[in-house]
Formats: C-alpha cells, structure tokens, sequence
C-alpha cells in the first residue's frame, strides 16, 4: 500500500499540471473561472468518494481514502477537460460553462470504468491505462480545428511567446500517476524510463528543427510528450530496443508539425494533434513493434483488431462528445 507520504507527493506533482493549464491563461476573469471549475470538481469528488467509501463502495479509479491520493486524479482529470476546449470553455455561459465542464469531467471520469472493461475482456496492449485520455483529447483536438477555430488565437499569437518552465518538461512522465504501477514501489524506475524516452523523442524532435532552422515554441515540451505518451503502452520493454524507436518517433512528430504549419492551422491545434493524438496512434502500434510475439496478449490480427477498436471507441465516443458540446457552440464564434 502507497504510504501517506508518497500520496502527498503525488498530489503535489499533479499540482504542476494546474499550473500549466493556469498559467498559459492571459485574462484575469478566465482564470478566476478555472480556479472556480477546478476547485468545486475537487471538492465534489471529495464528497462523492468519501461518501461511497463509508458504505464500502468504491468507483473504478477512485479505490482510494486517502484525501490526497483523490485530489491528484480529480487534478489530472481536470487537466484532462479543460484541454478538451481549452478557452473555448469561456465562450458559453457561466452557469453553461459550468455545467458542460462538468459532464466533461464526469466523462473523462468513466474512462476509468471503461478502460477496466476493455482490459478484462479483450485485454488490449496498454500497460499505463492512459492512452484513452490521450486518444480522446486529440479526437478533441482534431474536431475542434475543423469545426470550432478559436477566435483568441491570433490574439495570443500577437502577446508573444511565453517563457519556457523546465518543470513542464516533465509533465508526461507525471502522467503515469494515473497508471497501476503507483501501487508498486518500482514506480520510480518506470517513470526514469519515461522520462528517458521523452528525452530520446527530444533529440529526435530537435534535430529535425535544426535541419529546417526553425525552432517551434514549446519545443523541448512537444518532444518529450511525443516520446513518454507513444511508449505508454508498451512500458518496461528493453530500453536498448525502445531508445532508437524512440529517436526517429520524435523526427516523424516535427514532421508532422511542419505539415500542420502548412496547412495554417492554430498553435493550439498543432500542439494538440503532435503532444496527444499522434503519440496515441503510435502507442496503438508500438507493440508490434517493441514486443516479442509471445509477449503479445492475442494472435497477430486479432491482436490488430483490437488495438483499432481500442482506438476507434474511445475516438469515436469523444467525437460524439464533441459533437454534441458543438450544438450549443455561441453564435458570436
């Protein structure tokens, strides 16, 4: 059992990715509705989880007491919806915003629920249990750039680029707090993996903007995304075999993102599609890749099969999601 001391750890880490969201924020009256979404969702899942608790009932996901152990994935969680629309959140209503926020959180909450039915029954490869988020943020990604452009975009573009933070360098390995292995205190070692293999995606990432004399903003950020979220699913596979893989990962994600910029779509989107949907595709795959055939959960096509509906469900459903949040999109955007 996780003792008290590495809860509070943990839930001080999944701070930082408060503070990324927080910080990347320019108007006051918008941050002061985050703090206002962030806050009230923690102190509903204190109340809903301590109280089922009492009874013996335990939501998937949430088969904790500990109080810092539920306000870390009440933190990532909200990570998780604020990235789904980011700013866009701010263009409904208070009391709208508020309410479609939290059937985000509400629905980035199931996951847990049905990842666990996804492992039991077809038992996909997908040993960090995180790559769900990340397919569904960038099916959010990806449908929010065709439908719905942010009308801040150009304005934020014009303020400048922000200042680098090292500690958001880490913030992907951080990630792995909602994986099985905190149970486990070998964690530390998986996460310096992790965090190898963001490093080896950064080389990769940089070398390709070196060639092209172009540096991208929140560059050492994007690459080590790309590396931790691809190899998320096959954690623990030798890193002599990974590290390589990794390398020209990395290349392919700067190549994408060049492709993007092409195509003039928003800094938002480009970040989205090469830190989320990219690196789950790859996290899809990589199994094949990385992993001996006897280590394989399924034969090779039905191994393939599913995989696909692993990604295609959870895509799919967040499209749909979407989808419906678009209905009530305001006029003036």
């Amino acid at each position: 059992m996780i003792s008290l001391e590495i809860d509070f750890i943990f839930f001080f880490v999944s701070l930082f990715f408060f503070y990324h969201r927080f910080e990347s924020i320019d108007h006051s009256e918008k941050k002061n509705l985050l703090l206002l979404y962030w806050f009230s969702n923690s102190i509903f899942s204190v109340i809903l989880i301590l109280g089922l608790s009492r009874w013996g009932y335990f939501l998937p996901g949430w088969e904790t007491k500990s109080l810092f152990r539920i306000l870390t994935v009440s933190n990532l969680l909200m990570f998780f919806t604020y990235n789904a629309l980011e700013e866009r959140i701010f263009s409904f209503g208070r009391v709208i915003g508020f309410l479609f926020q939290f059937v985000l959180y509400v629905f980035f909450s199931s996951f847990f629920f049905w990842t666990n039915l996804f492992q039991t029954n077809l038992h996909a490869e997908d040993e960090s249990l995180i790559l769900p988020f990340t397919i569904s943020i960038g099916a959010f990604v990806w449908s929010r750039e065709m439908f719905w452009t942010n009308p801040n975009s150009l304005a934020s573009k014009l303020e400048g680029e922000k200042p680098p933070h090292l500690t958001f360098l880490f913030l992907p390995s951080f990630l792995f707090i909602l994986s099985p292995f905190t149970t486990n205190y070998g964690f530390v070692e998986i996460l310096s993996s992790a965090v190898a293999l963001g490093i080896s995606s950064f080389v990769g990432f940089s070398l390709v903007s070196q060639f092209l004399k172009k540096s991208i903003p929140r560059e050492a950020e994007l690459g080590m995304w790309v590396g931790c979220t691809s190899f998320s699913s096959v954690l623990g596979v030798d890193l002599f075999v990974s590290l390589p893989i990794s390398f020209f990962v990395g290349m392919f994600a700067r190549g994408l993102y060049a492709y993007l910029e092409s195509l003039s779509w928003s800094e938002s989107g480009k970040t989205g599609v090469v830190s989320y949907l990219y690196p789950s595709i790859m996290g899809i795959f990589l199994p094949f890749l990385v992993k001996e055939p006897k280590d394989w959960s399924h034969a090779p096509y039905v191994l393939l099969g599913v995989q696909v509906l692993y990604f295609l469900s959870f895509y799919l459903v967040s499209s749909l999601v979407f989808g419906f949040l678009l209905l009530f999109k305001p006029k003036s955007d």
